[in-house]
C-alpha cells in the first residue's frame, strides 16, 4: 500500500473482500469498491506496515499512516482463503494522555508511530 500499486494490490483481495471500520461504523463489500475508496481517500498519504502476524487464516498487524503532517497508528486484522484476503478489519485508535500517578513506572515516546519494543 505504501507504494499505491492498486493493481498489484487487487491480486491479494478476493472479489468479495468485506472491509469495515468498527470506529465509524462502515462497511465496504467488493475488491472495486475497497480499492476505489484508497485511490480516492483525500491527502497525500501513505500507510506503511510495521509488523505482520501471520497464523494460517488469519492474520494481525500494526502500520503507520501519514497524511501531511499527521501521524496515526493503524491496528488490522486480516481473515484469508485461498490465499486470498478476504476480510479486512482496521482500528485507528487515538492518542490519548495518560492517567496521573504512573510516571515513575513509565516511559513516554515522542509519537504515536514510534516503535514500543
Amino acid at each position: 500500500m505504501a507504494g499505491r500499486e492498486w493493481d498489484a494490490f487487487a491480486e491479494l483481495l478476493s472479489a468479495d473482500v468485506v472491509y469495515e471500520m468498527p470506529q465509524t461504523r462502515e462497511r465496504i463489500v467488493g475488491r472495486a469498491k475497497y480499492l476505489q475508496f484508497n485511490r480516492e481517500y483525500p491527502g497525500d498519504w501513505t500507510a506503511t506496515v510495521t509488523r505482520l502476524i501471520v497464523d494460517g487464516t488469519t492474520a494481525a498487524g500494526s502500520m503507520n499512516f501519514t497524511v501531511g503532517d499527521e501521524e496515526m497508528v493503524g491496528l488490522v486484522y486480516l481473515e484469508l482463503a485461498d490465499g486470498l484476503i478476504t476480510r479486512i478489519t482496521d482500528f485507528w485508535p487515538e492518542p490519548y494522555d495518560p492517567p496521573a500517578g504512573r510516571e515513575h513506572l513509565v516511559e513516554r515516546v515522542v509519537s504515536a508511530t514510534d516503535r514500543i519494543s
